[in-house]
């Protein structure tokens, strides 16, 4: 699984709104720990604390249409296919393609095209944008801090894989996000550490709570927890307080 690591690595200038679900499945290069106050301190061994993480937000108009797009479309797909009786299945319709290849942002990207073309053929062409979260709220998922423990699928019925992947039928925006550390001998180093952001229904935000709750090395968490330039973007446009 390595190799695919470093293969979504070496296609990091793709276009930032996505992610690769291989690459989801990677192991974690460097654990980090965050709270509601402070984005991440990186204590994997061989680093030193003082870490930073600093997040790309939607800094031009077309973003922002974009993101209002994708957001639009997940919520009007999530609300009719979606059902609490069936959380392990019902969102996960519009599979990424599976190509160790292909970037994070052409993943989640490939998701947003086959929602879209879903909702074009059963007549939603024309959404009217959503102006705030219908009820649901955002996840962000750091999958380069997945271990993968297999506890929030259980919390969670199957909202969550075993790899605490959320529903693909979910996924909306990928954000680009840079982490700089220090070794121990006091050198500095970058990584990216992009996260997925999905809309949670109304519905299944308690069974996503669950699970999130139950994450050792906190690679999801509730995207209104979060403050750095992605997050007040969001806010500045009004659909986070």
């Amino acid at each position: 699984m390595k190799n695919l690591a470093v293969a979504w690595r070496a296609s990091s200038a793709a276009f930032a709104c996505i992610a690769s679900v291989f690459w989801f499945f990677a192991p974690a290069s460097v654990k980090a720990d965050r709270t509601s106050s402070s984005k991440a301190i990186l204590k994997r061994s061989g680093l030193m604390a003082g870490c930073s993480e600093m997040a790309t937000g939607l800094n031009n108009i077309q973003d922002e249409r974009a993101f209002i797009k994708y957001l639009t479309e997940t919520i009007a797909w999530c609300r009719d296919a979606g059902s609490p009786a069936q959380p392990r299945t019902s969102l996960r319709t519009c599979k990424p393609v599976l190509d160790d290849l292909t970037s994070q942002g052409t993943q989640v990207f490939s998701v947003c095209l086959e929602r879209s073309r879903r909702l074009s053929s059963s007549g939603k062409r024309d959404l009217s944008p959503v102006a705030d979260l219908c009820g649901g709220r955002l996840l962000a998922y750091f999958p380069d801090d997945n271990l993968a423990c297999g506890t929030a699928e259980a919390e969670s019925q199957g909202f969550f894989d075993v790899n605490n992947i959320p529903p693909y039928d979910t996924w909306v925006w990928m954000v680009r996000n840079v982490r700089t550390f220090a070794y121990a001998d006091g050198a500095r180093g970058e990584m990216e550490a992009n996260y997925l952001i999905a809309w949670v229904p109304p519905d299944f935000i308690q069974l996503a709570n669950d699970g999130i709750a139950v994450i050792p090395e906190a690679c999801v968490l509730w995207l209104d927890t979060l403050d750095d330039e992605f997050v007040r973007s969001l806010r500045r446009m009004g659909f986070l307080t």
